[in-house]
């Protein structure tokens, strides 16, 4: 009788817990509808997400821009159907729990999430919190993170969680580093043994390493800064080349470990897309934009009804190869790319040519608003009635270049252009080199290029001089008088137009005062070899000796020195440290904020892109609104208007985007009315 008892209370018990199952399992379809005020009527749910990523790295930003792309096109748009916030624990792991803890309390129908460390701290949060709705993605190998997900069956897993694991392809790396030279005996890896994701990465080079007979010399890392020390140790023990594998903390010193292999003439490949900007010799790795717009239709499907249970972990790794030529000559060993390479790639550098997949979260932002538009502007404009050519000249791979080439793409559209009808649009970056930039005008007035659209003052000045009066429309511009453009906004050569943006430094200055009363002494580095520096580093000090503070400004001349001038600038006494922009700042600015940060001395910037990379605040024109004014510029001289005839156009756009956990890091508090004015990022 009593054993009859027992297994009666058990078979009740099971009932229960399948009951329990089947209705938290349901409960998104359950919850997609409600009822209007009239009680008659279904109304759309608006659905809370939280977005949350674990560091601001390319790969994470073009993750995130692919997502949000899938997440507009299926109807779920930020301020629609959704409520989003985004969330960047900024590679710190405290922060990293604390945004797991908020985002599994119940307040959200869905989190999704991006790197194995958000992964991991989230789902360990949401085993005791509300196990909300978890979809995943960019993680490397998700099956030993440690999150409840067999390593033999990815349809076993949490009820509540789903996503793509996107191992990179290191084995293949190590091939084709093997194919460039031939001789490769070692390859350097700097790695931090806390991330899962490396560990994984690591175990498979170790083996490719031993197959391939390639010394793999390892050294750990903590943290970003201590990675610059350990790629240094590895020089020091003689490795042809460094590998950065998917670790986020060393990702995060690329630019230091970059400065340390050039001095050694020594290259860098990567497994992170697209580095070869920065200058690393290749890439190859996953097309993040293709990953998160996969993550981004499977939170679709999520939010619209579909169960993460019924959705096994798949691994999704659509390969890109990129590859940068123009490192070659500055190597001490002999490394080629063959013609095997070349053919694979799907992105390149080269000394005249810049072929890279051009994308970036903002373009996402502005699709939405972007097709009505483009209808309407191509009733005002009909087609051009023939195909445009255009050179896109920049000078530097930076974040404020790639937001002014977004812009450039949306202005086009705007202005009733489309790409590949009323034009075609080739991108040329020189990387920083001035030779480089001299030689791809060169090249672009060769090929017949209609208009030199070009980007900093850097690529007008070298437009100016070697245009043969091709017609010049420029962006990115501090001052187009000081560069040689003309006289005035109104007096200028003939065939030379376009947008200007001068940085706001008294709009930046008065709200640093706002965050720091008592300033009295600011610091910047500049170049003294840039006109465009100069120039703001006078503008400046002017600003600033107007209200009563120093500034102690420290010249620095290639990116290699910007590490160590910002570790003496924080040490000169100086209350805080304001950034002017300018190109090889701006591609060094990792080097500054880790220093400004050592010194727990709080940075500012001019340029919004920085507000993500260590400023607590930046105060900026917006690049993007620059980029469409310069391409609408171009757009009517396309249409028959002489660049003469045109104006400079002063554009004064202000922005204002602040990092408040860069903030509470040292020691400065915001006011909330001037927190109102911008944007904040996490």
């Amino acid at each position: 009788m009593l054993e009859t008892a027992k297994r009666l209370a058990l078979g009740l018990l099971l009932i229960a817990v399948a009951a329990g199952v089947l209705l938290y399992t349901d409960r998104g379809s359950r919850n997609r509808t409600k009822r209007s005020s009239d009680g008659t009527s279904p109304v759309a749910k608006v659905f809370r997400v939280a977005l949350v990523q674990h560091a601001s790295l390319p790969v994470f930003e073009e993750g995130s821009g692919g997502l949000l792309e899938s997440l507009v096109a299926r109807g779920y748009t930020d301020g629609g159907r959704i409520q989003l916030r985004r969330f960047n624990a900024e590679a710190d792991i405290g922060t990293a729990n604390a945004i797991a803890k908020e985002v599994t309390t119940g307040n959200y129908d869905l989190i999704i999430s991006l790197s194995t460390v958000s992964l991991q701290t989230i789902a360990n949060a949401n085993k005791v919190g509300s196990r909300t709705l978890h979809v995943f993605g960019l993680v490397s190998d998700p099956f030993s993170a440690g999150v409840g997900i067999a390593a033999t069956n990815g349809a076993i897993h949490p009820p509540y969680l789903t996503g793509y694991g996107s191992l990179q392809p290191v084995e293949n790396s190590f091939r084709i580093a093997r194919q460039m030279r031939p001789e490769l005996k070692s390859v350097g890896l700097v790695w931090n043994p806390a991330e899962a994701n490396s560990l994984a990465q690591t175990k498979i080079a170790r083996k490719v390493c031993a197959d391939l007979g390639i010394t793999l010399v390892e050294a750990n890392a903590e943290n970003s800064t201590s990675a610059q020390e350990a790629a240094n140790s590895l020089i020091a023990r003689g490795v042809e080349a460094i590998w950065i594998s998917g670790d986020v903390t060393v990702s995060l010193a690329t630019d230091l470990i970059l400065v340390a292999a050039r001095r050694a003439q020594i290259p860098v490949f990567t497994s992170l897309p697209p580095g070869v900007r920065k200058g690393t010799l290749f890439d190859l790795g996953s097309d993040y934009v293709e990953v998160g717009r996969h993550v981004g239709q499977l939170a679709a499907d999520v939010l619209d009804g579909k169960s993460p249970a019924d959705v096994p972990v798949e691994n999704f790794v659509p390969e890109a190869l990129l590859y940068n030529e123009t490192v070659l000559g500055t190597l001490k060993d002999r490394w080629t790319i063959p013609d095997s390479v070349r053919k694979r790639a799907n992105g390149w550098i080269t000394a005249t040519t810049t072929n890279l997949p051009v994308y970036s979260a903002a373009k996402v932002r502005r699709k939405s608003a972007s097709t009505n538009a483009s209808i309407k502007n191509d009733v005002a404009h009909p087609p051009l009635g023939r195909k445009a050519k255009i050179d896109l000249i920049e000078y530097l791979e930076t974040p404020n270049v790639e937001i002014n080439r977004e812009g450039i793409l949306a202005g086009f559209e705007k202005a009733g252009l489309k790409r590949g009808r009323d034009y075609e649009l080739r991108v040329r970056n020189a990387q920083g080199d001035m030779a480089t930039l001299n030689t791809i005008v060169d090249a672009s007035v060769a090929d017949g290029a209609e208009i030199l659209l070009t980007a900093a003052t850097p690529a007008l000045q070298a437009a100016l001089r070697r245009a043969n009066g091709r017609t010049v429309v420029f962006s990115l511009v501090a001052n187009p008088m000081l560069a040689g453009a003309g006289k005035s906004e109104t007096e200028h050569l003939p065939f030379v137009t376009g947008a200007y943006i001068p940085a706001p430094h008294a709009e930046g200055l008065i709200a640093l005062r706002e965050c720091l009363p008592h300033v009295k002494r600011i610091g910047t580095l500049f170049v003294p070899a840039e006109v465009n520096s100069v120039y703001y580093k006078d503008e400046l000090v002017k600003v600033a000796t107007q209200m009563g503070i120093e500034v102690e400004a420290v010249g620095v001349s290639t990116s290699a020195e910007v590490a160590d001038a910002a570790l003496a600038l924080c040490g000169r006494n100086v209350d805080a440290i304001c950034q002017i922009s300018d190109n090889l700042t701006g591609g060094s600015f990792a080097s500054i904020a880790q220093a400004a940060k050592r010194a727990r001395l709080p940075l500012i910037g001019f340029a919004s892109g920085q507000s993500k990379n260590g400023a607590f605040m930046t105060v900026s024109r917006d690049f993007f609104d620059g980029g469409v004014a310069s391409a609408e510029i171009t757009a009517r001289v396309l249409r028959g208007e002489s660049p003469a005839s045109i104006p400079f156009q002063l554009f004064e756009g202000l922005k204002y985007v602040f990092n408040p956990a860069a903030a509470a890091s040292c020691g400065v508090g915001i006011p909330p009315e001037l927190l109102r004015k911008g944007e904040t990022v996490n």
